[in-house]
């Protein structure tokens, strides 16, 4: 076996691997050994359940000859079903008797194969798969040979894989099981079961255009897939509609005309509308209580009404028992969606329903599980105190819902619609009521306080988890490594108000404005330093006072980050140490914006996301002595210094409630800034603001003994030491802070949620964790490799849907395309593959490197080896030349 001399090469998964553009070796024969164990990597046979075999001892089973290309190491004596067992389960394995192989066999058990002979199984094996008396160890693999191979056409077929040596895991030819072609017989498209050239012949044009690849790995077989999406907004004013349908058994036929028409309803909508309105979708499927605790399913805005359409049609329609549905459920649902905040937008609900909500006064029916509920009055005007533009439009299927369509109609009022259709009216009536409420909501007057409205690019973080060996690691070497790594950028509207934003912070160093930002859907408040506004004010901004304030943006988020991440930290902490009294922080969520044309002088702004609690703004400490006497939050600086290994302590702790903002950072090698004061702030932390530890510093085994070997030039009589080897020195404060009114944010959707007794640790809300749990497959459409995604939890982060996160982290789709020579297509980064001529290199697709790999010279049949360029019609039609001497042969 050749590739025993190469054992680096072989695919420690072999039939199994499942990563579609894998280059190594994949022969079937191997299956079952530990390729890991050949490396000198695995040392465990118990842990792998495969075999340890030296390359003798392989070789040793390997002369032992095959049966229709298959060892006996190769086969699973468990007989499993497992679909990911690493050995080989073929028809006749049925047959062979396991107690006979473990000398445990009483031989009684009719229809078994009592032998361990492997050559009486092999004739058996024989009499049983043939054909015309020829099996697989009867091939040659020369190619001029005249025997069965070509007489009776199976070199259609791969005749290494029927011998087990073939090292392709995307061949030229089909691979199939020798027992599949007696049981089958010939198979039909078998061009689907090879890789092909990435191009073919248009005979129409008469030239070669890019062809799809048919063949798959078993991975991506998975059924009902997610296509890709990602919602796009970039325009306004916005659109929201949502959806809401009743999915119970009556309803079958509108579910299937809402799945058929919702695409060409909202196309057909977009043309009657401003060019530039962006028009998202969602859909709420609803049951009853009595269908399960999943009555309720939901999709999030997209853009893209298809998708709402395939998850309207992957709906199955059922139950409904009683008649009244959980309307209420669904309304609930819907309202938790991630509804556009800018108070501009339109929101236009459509209920589609033969049946009326649970509650007595809602309905004359006889049956009602729930017949005391009286909460939909209260569910619907949640949605008109949201939005001035509120539109509900009702679908009347039939007279059962006629009462609570007045109880609707009370709470929306001027704004609500119904007519009676038939489902051959849906399409027009949802056109009309959408074209006649966009008209509608123009002439309500909605107070637009936003005088700039900018194209911009934003930078935020997805979630950065601590994960930092203090002993080993520089803190702020980590933190900026992950926020490379979990950096999101795109484009979105950025509106901000002219004046001045109003936050009542003494000592204010910058000018606050207050913006929206469209595709994150969160308010903001935009932070300038007022010099640079001042400056900008009297024409007297220079290109160096613009790269200046570039760079305290970006030191402005760094902050914002660190701080968020350790607040994030210091709370979970908290909350795994039992019996643990303290106040989760959180610190607003930081932005940096890349504006198209600049604001107040500048074009890269920083931003976070706006604390809207009712509070005033409290300063805890500032980033020198002050330190509030009443709310001590002192422990969170002593817990930063401790958990970055005294690298850098956190300090002038402010913001509402505790939701904090505008950190001090006090460092001495990193972060340039005015109110970093290095050493000397870290003094004056431990000399004013936090001489002696609280008890939950004790708790936490926040130590100081650094403190005093650290601060040089310092009177070590006027420190002082706390021992926290100790139980006595310690102060227990009672902070004056109302627990009741604490909030999060939560580091998703950025929605403020007050707090709960058993989450404070949490960093995301109810809805966020609820949607986070929701998973589906997709395939990647730059690598074409699945990966699961929580489609409704990630679109709300702006996470870039159709790539996996190694092609999100090669920015695949930000990247400046490469294109394969042959065929034209944009290459993924991470597959990309070249072939070099006269030191110039061209870029090649995957399914063109998979295919040129076996491709052999025709006169001496070696290879190709990559050094040579061929035309399309060459490598269209596999006409090699390596350049031998063998042309006449």
């Amino acid at each position: 076996m050749d590739f025993l001399d190469d054992i680096d090469r072989l695919c420690p998964y072999l039939e199994k691997c499942q990563i579609f553009t894998c280059e190594r070796w994949h022969p079937r024969c191997l299956s079952g050994v530990c390729i890991g164990y050949l490396k000198g990597i695995c040392q465990n046979k118990n842990f792998c359940g495969l075999h340890h075999y030296s390359q003798d001892d392989l070789q040793n089973e390997f002369d032992k000859l095959p049966i229709n290309g298959i060892y006996q190491h190769n086969l699973c004596y468990n007989k499993c079903i497992d679909q990911y067992c690493r050995y080989l389960h073929p028809p006749w394995l049925k047959y062979i008797c396991v107690d006979c192989k473990n000398k445990k066999c009483d031989k009684k058990n009719e229809g078994l194969w009592h032998t361990v002979k492997w050559q009486e199984i092999k004739k058996k094996v024989y009499e049983l798969y043939n054909i015309n008396k020829l099996n697989p160890e009867n091939f040659c693999n020369d190619i001029d040979c005249q025997c069965g191979v070509k007489k009776y056409n199976l070199d259609i077929y791969c005749i290494k894989y029927f011998q087990g040596i073939c090292i392709y895991h995307r061949c030229q030819q089909p691979h199939k099981n020798w027992e599949d072609l007696k049981e089958i017989g010939k198979f039909q498209n078998l061009e689907d079961q090879v890789i092909k050239p990435c191009i073919k012949f248009d005979k129409n044009n008469k030239k070669f255009v890019s062809q799809q690849q048919t063949l798959q790995c078993n991975v991506y077989m998975q059924k009902n897939q997610l296509k890709m999406m990602v919602t796009q907004i970039s325009q306004r004013p916005q659109v929201d509609i949502i959806f809401i349908l009743d999915c119970t058994i009556s309803m079958d036929k509108w579910i299937e005309v809402s799945r058929k028409n919702i695409s060409s309803i909202i196309n057909e909508f977009k043309k009657k509308v401003e060019f530039n309105t962006a028009i998202r979708m969602a859909a709420v499927c609803y049951k009853d209580f009595s269908d399960g605790p999943n009555h309720i399913k939901y999709h999030d805005f997209t853009v893209k009404p298809e998708e709402i359409e395939k998850f309207i049609g992957s709906q199955n329609p059922q139950g409904g028992d009683d008649i009244p549905e959980d309307l209420q459920g669904a309304l609930d649902v819907a309202y938790k969606l991630n509804i556009c905040r800018d108070p501009e937008s339109l929101l236009q609900l459509f209920i589609i329903t033969d049946a009326p909500c649970h509650g007595r006064k809602y309905h004359r029916l006889a049956i009602d599980s729930k017949s005391e509920a009286q909460d939909l009055e209260e569910k619907l005007q949640k949605f008109v105190d949201l939005k001035l533009r509120f539109f509900l439009s009702f679908l009347q299927i039939n007279e059962q819902t006629k009462i609570m369509e007045e109880f609707i109609q009370k709470v929306v009022q001027s704004n609500y619609q119904s007519a009676k259709i038939t489902d051959q009216q849906f399409t027009d009536y949802i056109l009309f009521s959408l074209s006649s409420t966009y008209v509608k909501s123009q002439s309500i007057n909605v107070k637009k306080d936003y005088s700039y409205v900018f194209q911009a690019q934003y930078t935020k973080q997805k979630e950065m988890i601590y994960n930092y060996n203090r002993q080993t690691q520089k803190y702020y070497d980590i933190i900026i490594e992950q926020i490379q790594k979990t950096k999101k950028q795109n484009q979105t509207l950025l509106f901000i108000e002219n004046d001045e934003f109003e936050v009542f912070k003494k000592g204010q160093q910058s000018e606050v404005f207050k913006g929206f930002d469209q595709k994150n859907n969160v308010y903001v408040v935009i932070k300038i330093p007022s010099q640079f506004i001042k400056k900008y004010n009297q024409n007297a901004l220079t290109q160096a006072d613009i790269d200046e304030a570039n760079q305290v943006a970006k030191t402005k988020y760094i902050q914002q980050l660190i701080a968020k991440q350790l607040s994030h930290h210091f709370n979970f902490c908290c909350s795994t140490s039992k019996n643990t009294q303290f106040i989760p922080l959180y610190y607003a969520t930081p932005y940096l914006y890349d504006l198209e044309k600049p604001f107040k002088g500048l074009k890269f702004i920083y931003a976070e996301s706006y604390i809207d609690i009712n509070e005033k703004w409290k300063k805890y400490t500032n980033n020198t002595e002050y330190k509030d006497e009443q709310i001590n939050l002192t422990a969170f600086s002593h817990f930063t210094y401790e958990y970055t290994f005294q690298q850098m302590i956190i300090t002038d702790l402010q913001g509402k409630a505790n939701i904090l903002s505008d950190p001090a950072i006090h460092t001495k090698q990193y972060l340039e800034d005015g109110t970093n004061l290095q050493d000397d702030g870290c003094q004056k932390f431990f000399l004013k603001q936090h001489p002696e530890c609280l008890k939950i510093c004790k708790i936490l085994q926040l130590k100081d003994r650094q403190v005093s070997q650290n601060l040089q030039n310092q009177d070590q009589n006027s420190i002082q030491k706390i021992n926290s080897d100790a139980d006595t020195h310690f102060e227990e404060v009672d902070n004056k802070i109302n627990i009741d009114n604490l909030y999060k944010i939560c580091s998703n959707c950025n929605t403020l949620e007050k707090l709960q007794n058993n989450d404070k640790f949490n960093t995301l809300c109810l809805c966020c964790e609820d949607k986070k749990k929701q998973k589906q497959q997709m395939i990647c459409q730059c690598c074409n490799v699945s990966f699961e995604v929580s489609y409704n939890y990630d679109q709300l982060f702006g996470t870039v849907l159709q790539y996996c996160q190694d092609c999100q982290n090669k920015e695949c789709h930000k990247t400046y395309e490469k294109n394969c020579y042959y065929c034209g297509k944009k290459i993924c980064l991470q597959t990309i593959k070249t072939i070099t001529v006269n030191e110039q290199i061209k870029e090649i697709c995957t399914d063109a490197y998979f295919y040129l790999r076996q491709v052999k010279c025709k006169y001496c049949h070696l290879n190709y080896n990559f050094n040579k360029l061929l035309s399309q019609e060459d490598y269209y039609n596999n006409n090699y030349n390596c350049g031998c001497n063998n042309k006449n042969k």
